[in-house]
């Protein structure tokens, strides 16, 4: 399902029904990730093993002596890992780099970059400057494996290696090798140009959020792809297209609503579902998910769910239909960094090691750099996920003034969004030319201070008058449909 309103693209993965993966981007506050550019070397930080780069953005990019330390940048300049003891010892101020965004700004944190360059396609990812031909985790057949490696090595060229992805399974070689050759053409463009141009310069802007989905989800298991516009939908049927190698594609069906698909799917219950803290389960368990500043915390509760006699049964088999639910919350929510997860307890070592074993598969088929670490004696899971972004929650809400950062509210995101939404629904099913919106009073001086620009142009997309007024009887962060009707009500 991909909607496309007036600030966001939002692209819903729907399995029958229910809400697998939710991919969104700002439309005024582009991502950076994955871009590549030639920076500047601007101030070397050897307490810190780390130096602030230029690359032509409003902040400078943070690159830690670990990022700077790749294959390509050691090969480059003929030096090994181990003999470099500090970073001022490789790194000079003013020094020109070839990096690529790494990480985008979290909190106070700055965007970071790495000279760990890679260039991500459907079959494969390039990885210039090495002889490796690496094989995805996901693909278990240990002949197709052999397989796929000996397909790498045959049309590796110019010292430039790869990553054979999931989707090169039971591929034909020449479908892998045109993909390789297009590859290694345009990082031969991106180091041209490094060599012809000056720093910061970007060199290479990642794939359109849609592009993306098409290398990380849509495949010959997808049935149906939604859109609410034609815009949309010829971006689709183009894509379908250049993939279409095979013909696998050829069954798919594009489908042009011209209605909010996300309401028509009730895509947008279950994303509001993201804000809450306890998440039912379907045997009357839950579990609770806190989101803090250096780890999240997920507790599993037994709630409502009897289960049988046997409390350690009941135990297992409560937190193996929970962990299937935190995989899911977990890829949602985008929730990065160390998460810890506080099972029910059960004793049994063999029971102990069948969560851990199913953890590890379960976690498999998310597309962020995930690790189970292990099981403590308490219970207690830890799970690391890579953070390239800030989490759903984080984007959506904010520290609340009132109680000095100890709850949260609706953030300018969220408050457009539901406004953007409930005049869309207004516009489809009536023919309303004027809308009065009533707040309360916290979010009516949120509006005022900084969501005006962006209720004018709501206001230009669906030709519908709003008019926003402070009800101090709210006092929820509802927004209430006062009137409506033709203009001058």
């Amino acid at each position: 399902m991909i909607s496309n309103s007036v600030f966001f693209e939002q692209i819903a993965i729907l399995q029958n029904g229910k809400l697998q993966d939710f991919l969104y981007e700002e439309k005024n506050n582009e991502s950076y990730l994955g871009n590549i550019y030639k920076g500047r070397v601007v101030n070397i930080l050897p307490g810190m093993d780390a130096a602030f780069v230029d690359v032509g953005l409003k902040k400078n990019a943070y690159l830690n002596k670990n990022d700077l330390l790749s294959d390509k940048f050691l090969k480059e300049k003929n030096i090994s890992r181990k003999d470099v003891k500090s970073i001022n010892k490789v790194l000079k101020n003013g020094e020109e780099i070839l990096v690529q965004i790494s990480r985008e700004p979290i909190g106070e944190k700055d965007i970071s970059v790495t000279t760990d360059i890679s260039l991500p396609g459907k079959f494969i990812a390039l990885i210039p400057k090495s002889l490796e031909v690496n094989i995805s985790t996901r693909i278990k057949n240990p002949e197709e494996r052999k397989r796929l490696q000996e397909i790498g090595k045959s049309i590796m060229t110019d010292g430039n290696g790869m990553i054979i992805r999931t989707f090169s399974e039971n591929r034909e070689k020449e479908e892998i090798e045109k993909e390789y050759l297009m590859l290694s053409k345009l990082y031969n463009q991106i180091q041209q140009e490094f060599n012809y141009s000056y720093a910061p310069k970007l060199l290479y802007k990642n794939n359109h959020i849609i592009e993306k989905v098409f290398k990380d989800y849509v495949d010959y298991l997808v049935d149906e792809i939604y859109v609410e516009d034609k815009e949309i939908k010829c971006k689709v049927d183009e894509l379908i297209k250049y993939y279409n190698v095979s013909d696998e594609l050829k069954d798919i069906k594009v489908i042009d609503t011209f209605t909010n698909i996300f309401e028509m799917f009730n895509i947008e219950k279950q994303i509001d579902m993201l804000f809450d803290r306890k998440v039912e389960l379907e045997n009357g368990g839950s579990i609770f998910i806190d989101v803090t500043e250096a780890l999240t915390v997920i507790d599993v509760n037994s709630g409502k769910f009897i289960g049988n006699d046997n409390m350690e049964e009941t135990a297992l088999t409560l937190n193996l239909l929970a962990l299937r639910e935190i995989a899911r919350q977990v890829k949602l929510r985008n929730i990065s960094g160390i998460i810890i997860v506080d099972f029910i307890d059960v004793k049994n070592e063999n029971n102990i090691n069948l969560i851990i074993e199913s953890a590890k598969k379960i976690f498999k088929s998310d597309k962020a750099k995930i690790k189970v670490v292990g099981m403590t004696k308490l219970n207690l899971m830890e799970i690391t996920r890579k953070k390239d972004k800030d989490n759903f929650f984080n984007l959506m809400t904010e520290d609340c003034e009132h109680c000095r950062g100890g709850g949260k509210v609706n953030s300018r995101v969220q408050i457009i969004l539901k406004i953007e939404n409930i005049i869309r629904k207004i516009k489809i099913n009536t023919s309303c030319e004027f809308v009065i919106l009533s707040v309360g009073n916290m979010m009516y001086n949120k509006i005022l201070s900084s969501c005006i620009a962006d209720i004018h142009k709501i206001e230009e997309k669906y030709n519908i008058e709003i008019q926003i007024e402070e009800n101090r009887n709210i006092l929820t962060e509802d927004i209430v449909v006062e009137k409506m009707g033709k203009q001058n009500i």
